[in-house]
C-alpha cells in the first residue's frame, strides 16, 4: 500500500491551523456571546447580529477553509478568499460600532478584530502566491 505524502507547506499547514481555532473560537465564544450569557438564555438588550453571524457562516466557513487548506483542496483556496473577506468586512463593521461608542474601547473586542485583519491580509497575499499549488492540472477539487 502506498503511502501518500502530504506537501502541504508549513506556513500554510499554520495557517490552516489558525482557521480552525478562529472557526472554533467563533462557533463557541458566539454561543457565549463572550461574556454576555449563553445564547439558547436570550438575554435582554443583546445585539444578537455578530454570534448569529459567526456560528451561521464564521465557524464553518473558517473550518471548511481550514481542512480544504491543509489538504491543498480547491474549495479550501476559494474558502479562504471567501472568509478573509469576511474577516474584513466583520471587522470593519466592529470597528464602526466600537468608536461610536468612544473610548474606553473594549480591547477584547478590538484585539481578536485586528488579529482577524491581519490574518485576512497574510491569507490574501501568501495564497496569492501559492495558487499554483491548487490549481495544478492534477485534478484535485
Amino acid at each position: 500500500m502506498a503511502e501518500t505524502q502530504n506537501n502541504t507547506p508549513i506556513f500554510l499547514r499554520v495557517i490552516s491551523v489558525i482557521l480552525f481555532l478562529f472557526g472554533v473560537f467563533a462557533f463557541f465564544g458566539s454561543l457565549f456571546m463572550w461574556g454576555e450569557g449563553f445564547l439558547l438564555s436570550f438575554p435582554e438588550g443583546v445585539d444578537y447580529t455578530f454570534p448569529i453571524t459567526d456560528i451561521l457562516v464564521n465557524a464553518p466557513a473558517s473550518i471548511l477553509a481550514a481542512i480544504g487548506l491543509w489538504r491543498l483542496k480547491r474549495y479550501g483556496f476559494v474558502a479562504a478568499y471567501f472568509v478573509a473577506g469576511f474577516y474584513v468586512y466583520a471587522s470593519v463593521e466592529i470597528f464602526v460600532h466600537v468608536f461610536q461608542a468612544g473610548p474606553p474601547f473594549a480591547t477584547e473586542i478590538l484585539v481578536p478584530q485586528i488579529l482577524a485583519v491581519m490574518v485576512a491580509i497574510t491569507l490574501m497575499i501568501y495564497l496569492w502566491k501559492k495558487q499554483d499549488i491548487f490549481f495544478d492540472e492534477k485534478g484535485k477539487a
